[in-house]
């Protein structure tokens, strides 16, 4: 049986007095979605782990994680950079802001010389955004870059294969497709994918449509929602909330119902539009298609899915139940 899972990274966000985005959007796919479907919770966070793409991504997908899996690793994957023996991948992050906002790209390549300059052991080279990958033997240790904080991440925990080619990823260049990449799943990153805002949703599309006819399980990755609540824009947000149910969760819905196949929609972590930041609370779900019960609130947001179950385990080759 066919299953899709579309990974709207970052959609969740706590729950306020106010409506969150994902209340406040019009989203009729994803209503229809949750009017046949089976609504609940699941918990994309393990205990004592922070939440982020690389601890709700691995998980959704079925691995067992006991510590953060480290961030150039994944970078380095996605990117297709080569970490030569003896050498380590580490993610760098350029931040401007007072009150942590990270740096745009035109900020980031404007620095790109003077970091390089202050890590001459290290093969440095900007992803996108305020991203960086410095790839050496040794820990970078820096604080800062011309005007720019620099933010360098952990070493962590290197996620193992457990999953192959039955498992298709679709992603941009990024945390989807480095943990897909090491956790041995196909991954496709189509022409126009940035996974920012202004990213190629219906290329997306074609590509999980297209992988949906050899692979047993199809995840789609859509990254805009995180990056428009890093950035505090709740109008970005809405509006590629918007633009993901029109043109990737209403024709995948299509083509999973006439495969006879599930269909679920969730989140890695919530990213709260108000601070920017990533939240560990269980984040709405909802499964729909063959052997799925109707169940659970009729609408996909936090506000209505507080005392939802909390679903556990992988969708990758788990089985769905009702």
């Amino acid at each position: 049986m066919t299953r899709v899972l579309v990974i709207l990274d970052g959609a969740a966000e706590p729950v306020w007095p106010w409506p969150s985005t994902l209340e406040a959007a019009q989203m009729p796919a994803l209503d229809a979605l949750c009017d046949r479907g089976a609504v609940a919770r699941v918990a994309t966070t393990p205990p004592g782990l922070p939440p982020g793409s690389e601890v709700g991504i691995p998980t959704l997908l079925g691995a067992a994680l006991t510590a953060a899996p480290g961030r150039g690793p994944i970078e380095a994957a996605a990117a297709g950079v080569e970490v030569p023996d003896g050498a380590r991948a580490w993610r760098l992050d350029l931040h401007h802001h007072d009150d942590g906002r990270r740096a745009v790209t035109a900020e980031a390549l404007l620095v790109a010389r003077d970091l390089a300059a202050l890590l001459p052991e290290h093969d440095v080279r900007h992803l996108k955004g305020h991203r960086f990958l410095a790839v050496g033997q040794t820990r970078p240790e820096l604080e800062s870059a011309a005007s720019l904080a620099v933010h360098v991440w952990d070493d962590g925990e290197e996620l193992a294969p457990i999953l192959d080619r039955r498992t298709a990823i679709v992603a941009a260049p990024g945390a989807a497709a480095g943990c897909g990449r090491l956790l041995g799943a196909d991954v496709v990153t189509p022409a126009g994918a940035t996974g920012d805002v202004g990213s190629d949703l219906w290329a997306k599309t074609c590509a999980a449509l297209a992988a949906m006819r050899t692979a047993e399980t199809v995840v789609v990755h859509v990254g805009g929602a995180d990056e428009a609540a890093h950035h505090r824009d709740r109008l970005g947000k809405r509006a590629l909330l918007e633009a993901a149910d029109a043109d990737v969760i209403r024709p995948l819905a299509r083509a999973v119902a006439d495969a006879r196949g599930v269909l679920a929609v969730t989140s890695d972590h919530a990213t709260c539009v108000e601070t920017g930041h990533h939240h560990a609370d269980p984040v709405p779900l909802v499964i729909a298609g063959a052997g799925v019960a109707p169940a659970g609130a009729v609408r996909l947001h936090e506000r209505l899915v507080t005392r939802a179950p909390v679903w556990d385990g992988p969708f990758a080759r788990a089985e769905v139940r009702a």
